[in-house]
């Protein structure tokens, strides 16, 4: 079996990108995080949220994160489009 191409963290993916994602609520959490998938658009977008994070065009693997914690919350999740493809064609094969 090949290895898997698909990263265990998204911090590792060419297609994430971190975006701002501050607490409206609170000041304290004003500088906290958002790391979307550019592949993949966001099937929960609320164009007049108050958080950016639901405005983003792309999906959000993890929403209000502490700056420090970006890498160890970035796991990859079970829709991530690259492992989704390379399981489509394990199968094929």
């Amino acid at each position: 079996m090949a290895k898997s191409k698909a990263p265990k963290n998204c911090m590792n993916c060419p297609h994430h990108e971190v975006v701002r994602d501050p607490d409206p609520d609170d000041w304290f959490c004003d500088d906290d995080k958002a790391i979307v998938c550019t592949l993949t658009p966001n099937p929960k977008k609320k164009p007049r949220s108050r958080f950016l994070s639901e405005r983003s065009p792309h999906r959000v693997v993890m929403c209000a994160i502490r700056p420090y914690n970006l890498r160890k919350e970035a796991t990859s999740p079970a829709w991530c489009p690259i492992k989704q493809q390379e399981e489509a064609q394990a199968v094929k094969d």
